[in-house]
C-alpha cells in the first residue's frame, strides 16, 4: 500500500459506476427518433381515420343536425365555415349553443350555397346571438342549401331542399 507524504494510506478511487447524464440523454433521443419513424412508417397512431372520406364526414355531420332537431325537439343549425362546419341548437333561453367542436376538413375546400345564393363564411367564429345560416326544424323542415366539397381533383355536391333528406351526386 502506498502512503502519501502526510502519512496516509492512498487509496485507489474505484470508478463511478452508473451512466453520465449525457449517454442517457443520446440513448433516449435514439429510442425517440426510432418511435417516431415507426409511427409514421407503419401509419399507426399518426395516421387518419381510415374509411371516413371528408364527403362522408359532411354527410354525417348535416344528417346529425337534421336528427338532432327531429329527435330532440327543438331547432338545430350550422354554421358553415370554409373549411368546414359548426352544428348549434336553439336553448330554451333563445341563444345558440354549439354542439361540440367545429369539423375541419383538412386538405379540403368547403363551398356553401343557402337559399339560392352564394355564401361567403366569415373569418371570426359566430355570436351566440347569431342564428345559424342553414337551420333545421323540429318538424323536419330546413333551410335550403347546396354545398360542394373539393379535394384534390375530386369534387362531390350534396344539396338538401326544404324538408327532404341531404342528397349527394356520385363523385
Amino acid at each position: 500500500m502506498r502512503i502519501s507524504p502526510a502519512g496516509r494510506p492512498n487509496r485507489r478511487r474505484r470508478s463511478a459506476s452508473g451512466f453520465t447524464l449525457i449517454e442517457l440523454l443520446v440513448v433516449i433521443t435514439l429510442i425517440a427518433i426510432l418511435a417516431v419513424g415507426t409511427g409514421l412508417s407503419a401509419g399507426g397512431v399518426f395516421a387518419r381515420p381510415s374509411g371516413v372520406s371528408d364527403a362522408a364526414r359532411l354527410e354525417q355531420g348535416i344528417e346529425r343536425a337534421r336528427d338532432a332537431a327531429l329527435l330532440g325537439r327543438t331547432v338545430t343549425g350550422i354554421y358553415p365555415r370554409a373549411d368546414g362546419w359548426v352544428l348549434a341548437k336553439l336553448d330554451s333561453a333563445g341563444t345558440w349553443v354549439r354542439i361540440g367542436a367545429p369539423l375541419v376538413l383538412r386538405g379540403a375546400s368547403v363551398s356553401w350555397q343557402i337559399d339560392g345564393r352564394p355564401y361567403l363564411p366569415g373569418l371570426t367564429a359566430p355570436r351566440a346571438q347569431d342564428a345559424p345560416p342553414i337551420r333545421f326544424a323540429a318538424d323536419g323542415r330546413s333551410t335550403p342549401f347546396t354545398v360542394a366539397l373539393s379535394s384534390g381533383t375530386t369534387r362531390r355536391t350534396c344539396s338538401a331542399a326544404n324538408a327532404e333528406a341531404l342528397q349527394c351526386a356520385a363523385p
